[in-house]
């Protein structure tokens, strides 16, 4: 923890909300109109004394910020696990999940076009068969291990982009109690629609493409038969957990079972 913002703010969060998900579930969006709705900064818990992928200073979270920070009154995305070493102080936990056909599709596709294009990855060349069998798993693990963390509320990317404004307002609430009206939450929504929230990162990377689709279901469009079989080896089970599914009638195989090659056996198996 480091400088605190002066006074407390109207709605009184008394310490930092961090916001945990797993990569491009759509943290930075939630975190950035929670953080406003709340009147309180936002931060990214990797950004830390010493950070350099990019010019930090140029980030909307960190204008006129000097050294990256994490006051108590703040709304901080992370990817940790539960019970992670990078965030060593008291902090109200809230867990965002989204499909995680729809990560695994957004992804492959930030880490092979922003983070190589933006100098943060050197090179990508893993095939989109070989990625959607890794990173299901890594899905799966992620989401499973925090709910199974007692007292954490779960919210889903899904809902907010079926009613930004109600579901902002229904996480104000049940993490402070106070009850915001229609018509500022609608006006915070409106600060961060998907063209201005990247118009917002212009300036912070040379090749801004960090705000690819932001939809639902585009997995339909990437995904085959091989690869839905896949994911749901790695990661059918968290699917149905979360509600995504109900059973394997997603499967456009379910009807006529296939058998993945040899070579792609050892890579959907969960350990």
């Amino acid at each position: 923890m480091s400088h605190e913002q002066s006074g407390m703010n109207k709605i009184g969060i008394t310490k930092p909300v961090v916001v945990s998900e797993f990569p491009k579930s759509g943290g930075s969006w939630i975190v950035s109109m929670l953080g406003k709705a709340l009147g309180v900064a936002c931060r990214d818990i990797y950004m830390q004394p010493g950070f350099d992928l990019f010019d930090f200073s140029q980030h909307p979270w960190y204008v006129g910020v000097e050294v990256p920070d994490f006051p108590t009154q703040s709304v901080i995305k992370s990817h940790e696990l539960p019970g992670s070493l990078a965030i060593p102080f008291d902090v109200t936990q809230v867990h965002l999940v989204r499909d995680g056909r729809d990560v695994v599709v957004s992804k492959y596709f930030f880490e092979r076009d922003f983070c190589v294009k933006n100098g943060i990855i050197e090179s990508f060349d893993q095939s989109f068969e070989s990625f959607v069998a890794s990173e299901s798993r890594s899905w799966a693990n992620y989401v499973s291990s925090w709910l199974d963390q007692p007292g954490v509320l779960t919210i889903r990317y899904e809902s907010f982009l079926a009613d930004p404004a109600g579901e902002l307002g229904a996480l104000v609430k049940a993490l402070t109690g106070a009850t915001l009206d229609e018509d500022v939450l609608l006006g915070v929504v409106g600060q961060f629609t998907r063209e201005r929230f990247s118009a917002s990162l212009a300036s912070t990377f040379k090749h801004n493409t960090f705000v690819r689709k932001g939809v639902r279901g585009d997995w339909v469009n990437h995904f085959n038969e091989m690869d839905e079989l896949a994911f749901e080896a790695g990661a059918g089970h968290a699917l149905r957990r979360l509600g995504y599914e109900t059973d394997t009638s997603w499967l456009r195989t379910a009807d006529e079972p296939v058998s993945l090659p040899a070579s792609q056996v050892h890579d959907v198996v969960v350990a």
